[in-house]
Order: structure tokens, then C-alpha cells, then sequence
């Protein structure tokens, strides 16, 4: 599993959201590295961490975190994820709770609704029939805001131009099998041993999920113990604020910040804000330690 270890402090894990390696924290490496030691890793499916073609999840992938942790030495951590980051965060804070002494859920969600589903089947059509660079063009519209499109075109272009100069692109069935994990995630509800991650492992299959659960469910997420903190921007259209307000609702304590002006990528377009709430929050964190 591929990854970058820098800095020294208490140790800080952080996870990259759907498409995206551990050069895509090229604006906060510096910062939280002169307070922390700091953790970024390639995810299962993208950078230079194997992409097997077979079903992933959400919790497989907190796995993979978790055993990078021992790996590396690592009792406790902080842990800061992104989008599907935040999802396996979850997943991490829920399977392995004494391992996380903070918890940062940015523009995340607790489960996908209908229209994320469908927006989610949208986007594997079109990586399928647009190929790389066209979908990454696209998607661009879903991360970024109306604000930096008009005053920082410059920005989403270097972006883009970034990301299409990487030596190591995310495949095909990299993309697919990751936005299965984000399509499947549930961390809303605990299901008693119905061992449906075997179960459901094809696209089509995720989409029964639901229904085959409905009748065996408790609550889940407010297991969370730990202190928590889930921001999002005012303008993320592919994650809104509502999931963020959901999660909130739900575990005891959790902190909820919004930043203007910026859309689901806010920890590019804004990293100064980004930066400084994570460090805040995670300095505030370790005093009740």
C-alpha cells in the first residue's frame, strides 16, 4: 500500500476521497506536517496501490487503513478523510474506535440517497463511453464551485492539467470498483450478521441492498464516540450539506462547520480555511485526551 510519512507529532491519517491518491493533499502536506506526523496513502483502486478488479467496500477499505497503522507502528491517530475518505473514516472510527482519537468527516456522507445513486450510475457511464480526460473535464462541474469557475479558472485548469500529468493514473476498473464502495456505503444502519458485503458484489446488486436490509437494522453511526468535526462548503452540489446535517444529528457532540464560497473541493479551492479549522479542531481534540 502506497503512502508518504512525514512530519513529527502526533500521528495524523488522512484518507483521500474517490479518484483521488495522496498528491491530491499537495495543499495541506506542509501545513499539518509541522504539527503532525503526518500519514497520506493511495486507496485500493488508484496511485500506486494495487487496483484488483473484484468488489470493494467501504469497510474493506478501513481495512487497509488499519493495517497501514499497525504496519507503521501506529496506536492512535487522528484521522481527517475526504468524500469516500470520510466514508471509510466511519468505517474506521466504528470497527476499530480506540484506535481514533479525533474524527474529521469533510464533505462526506452516512449513507447514499436515491439521487446519489443515480448520479453515481451516471458517472460509470460516462467514465466508460467519455474516457479519462473528458469524465475528469466533467467532473470538474460537480467539485468545483460557481465562484472559482469565474474568478479562478487558472486553479480548476492547473487542476485538471495536474491530474492528467500523473504517472499513475486511476484505471478503469479502479474507478468502477471504487464507486461501488461509495454506492454500497451504509453507516447509518448495523446489520446483524446478514454478511451481505459477500452477498451483493455486482453494480446491479447494490442497488437491492436496501431493501434486502430494511427488516434486520439498528443505528450505527451513533457509536461514535470519539470527537468528531464534519465540515462541508455551502456550494457542494455532489455532496450537500444535508448529508453533513444528517451525520451531525447523529453523533453525540459532533461539531459542524460550513465554508463559503467553494464547492466539494473546498480543501483545494479554500485550503488556508480548510486547513486551519482541521488543525484547530484537532489541537482542540487532544487537550480533552
Amino acid at each position: 500500500m502506497y503512502h508518504q510519512d512525514v512530519g513529527s507529532g502526533d500521528p495524523l491519517v488522512l484518507i483521500m476521497g474517490f479518484g483521488g491518491d495522496h498528491m491530491a493533499w499537495a495543499l495541506q502536506m506542509a501545513d499539518f506536517s509541522m504539527r503532525h506526523r503526518v500519514i497520506a496513502f493511495d486507496n485500493r483502486g488508484v496511485g500506486q496501490t494495487d487496483a484488483p478488479d473484484h468488489a470493494y467496500t467501504t469497510r474493506m477499505m478501513a481495512g487497509d487503513a488499519l493495517g497501514l497503522m499497525n504496519a507503521l507502528g501506529i496506536d492512535r491517530a487522528h484521522v481527517l478523510g475526504v468524500s469516500m475518505g470520510g466514508m471509510i473514516a466511519q468505517e474506521l472510527a466504528l470497527e476499530s474506535p480506540e484506535r481514533v482519537r479525533s474524527l474529521h468527516l469533510a464533505c462526506t456522507l452516512g449513507r447514499p440517497d436515491a439521487y446519489m445513486l443515480a448520479l453515481n450510475s451516471a458517472w460509470r457511464e460516462m467514465r466508460i463511453g467519455l474516457g479519462r480526460e473528458s469524465t475528469l473535464r466533467a467532473l470538474g462541474l460537480w467539485l468545483f464551485s460557481p465562484t472559482t469557475y469565474a474568478e479562478r479558472p487558472e486553479l480548476i485548469e492547473a487542476l485538471l492539467q495536474n491530474a492528467l500529468a500523473n504517472p499513475y493514473p486511476q484505471s478503469l476498473a479502479g474507478f468502477l470498483r471504487q464507486g461501488e464502495a461509495v454506492a454500497a456505503h451504509d453507516a447509518l444502519a448495523r446489520h446483524h450478521g446478514d454478511n451481505t458485503d459477500m452477498l451483493f458484489d455486482t453494480w446491479t446488486d447494490v442497488w437491492l441492498r436496501p431493501a434486502f436490509r430494511a427488516w434486520n437494522i439498528e443505528e450505527f453511526v451513533e457509536d461514535i464516540r470519539c470527537p468528531t468535526l464534519v465540515s462541508v462548503a455551502e456550494d457542494d452540489i455532489l455532496v450537500p450539506p444535508r448529508f453533513s446535517r444528517e451525520i451531525v444529528a447523529r453523533i453525540h457532540g459532533a461539531e459542524l462547520r460550513l465554508v463559503a464560497a467553494a464547492g466539494h473541493g473546498y480543501f483545494l479551492e479554500r485550503p488556508d480555511v480548510f486547513n486551519e479549522l482541521s488543525l484547530d479542531f484537532i489541537a482542540r481534540s487532544s487537550r480533552k485526551d
